[in-house]
């Protein structure tokens, strides 16, 4: 796999849908590695969250409290960046005068985890063991956060179950999703609520118009935080993606390899999209995309107060490669907000898109 250098976005052609941008973000709520090509895994694109960021346990609290950009926006000026060898992950603080930049690996040898501490995350009330990286990575989070920081590699069998909760209020079951009776079921890693998240050029393009003049020239889809954002064309309604059930990608090199992916969710949004990248604070109020898109995309009825903005999904097999240029079909669709534990509507076909019972 390579990395993507900047502006290197080919258009699809007329009538095409192409895979433009892909993501991964090994540390989650950090700035993400754009790449060229990722692996898919059944918990979503390689080392995509396998790191996060956690205030310690106490005795109040036992568990690890995950520090997430909604809440910090401060996480939003720490830069990552893989090297050629896909070994070492660096982080930098673009603002720091001091001790900017820290290099962990990418994939921690086992052997160097062995004594480490493990914690427990919960994360939309499903959890998953966490292994302590340690205190000079501890150190350099602290001191740039201004509060005891630890570091924690996805531990245990390196995924945890998806949460009801991300998908119904108050429905803490983990839910069992598979892209289709052929895959095996997926999981993720630190990732909120799903393996993926789909967004799109045309709704990229609505979003940027509700903007003030000044402000469209930004690179405005960093800040929805997607894996895959796919071309659709000039064709194509924004919030076309609203109504995705069910995609085929085409890889460009391997004619034989068809991804299958699985809509799951239109993806209601939080006050992630006010963070400003730039400064690692809250954006002008006229910028703030969380209010502006609020005005008329509250589009799905489990969480009708909160604006949507892409899908979540999964996709297989696993072991398949997403390459930028890819052809993307949209292969089912959905006239409703469709969640992995509610039933079709009578009448509609799911064709093997039918989501499995939830399970504990």
């Amino acid at each position: 796999m390579a990395l993507s250098p900047p502006g290197s976005h080919s258009p699809a052609h007329a009538g095409t849908m192409k895979i433009q941008r892909l993501f991964i973000y090994p540390v989650k709520s950090l700035r993400p590695v754009e790449v060229d090509s990722a692996e898919i895994t059944n918990e979503g694109l390689r080392f995509d969250r396998q790191y996060v960021l956690v205030k310690p346990p106490t005795e109040q609290q036992p568990l690890a409290e995950h520090i997430t950009i909604k809440w910090n926006y401060k996480l939003g000026l720490f830069h990552t960046a893989i090297d050629k060898s896909w070994s070492k992950l660096t982080i930098t603080h673009v603002h720091a005068q001091e001790d900017a930049a820290i290099t962990i690996p990418l994939t921690p040898s086992p052997l160097s985890l062995m004594d480490a501490p493990t914690y427990e995350v919960s994360i939309f009330g499903t959890k998953a063991p966490g292994i302590d990286m340690g205190e000079t990575v501890a150190k350099y989070f602290g001191r740039h956060l201004g509060s005891e920081t630890r570091l924690l590699y996805i531990g245990g069998n390196g995924q945890r179950e998806i949460p009801g909760a991300a998908y119904l209020p108050k429905h803490y079951q983990a839910l069992s999703i598979a892209v289709n009776d052929k895959l095996q079921p997926q999981r993720i890693r630190f990732a909120d609520a799903a393996p993926l998240l789909i967004t799109s050029t045309a709704s990229e393009g609505d979003a940027r118009k509700r903007l003030p003049p000044n402000a469209r020239g930004e690179d405005v889809i960093v800040r929805f935080r997607p894996n895959i954002h796919v071309d659709v064309g000039e064709e194509v309604e924004s919030y076309d993606e609203d109504s995705w059930s069910m995609l085929a990608i085409h890889s460009q090199v391997d004619r034989a390899q068809e991804v299958s992916v699985r809509c799951l969710f239109r993806t209601v949004r939080c006050l992630s999209l006010n963070v400003d990248l730039e400064k690692g604070g809250m954006i002008a109020t006229n910028r703030q995309l969380y209010g502006l898109l609020a005005k008329d995309r509250r589009t799905n009825d489990k969480f009708p107060h909160k604006p949507v903005f892409g899908q979540y999904a999964c996709a297989g097999p696993s072991g398949a490669l997403l390459r930028v240029g890819d052809e993307v079909h949209v292969t089912e669709r959905v006239s409703f907000a469709n969640t992995p534990i509610s039933p079709l509507p009578d009448g509609v076909s799911d064709a093997g898109s039918r989501a499995s019972d939830a399970s504990g």
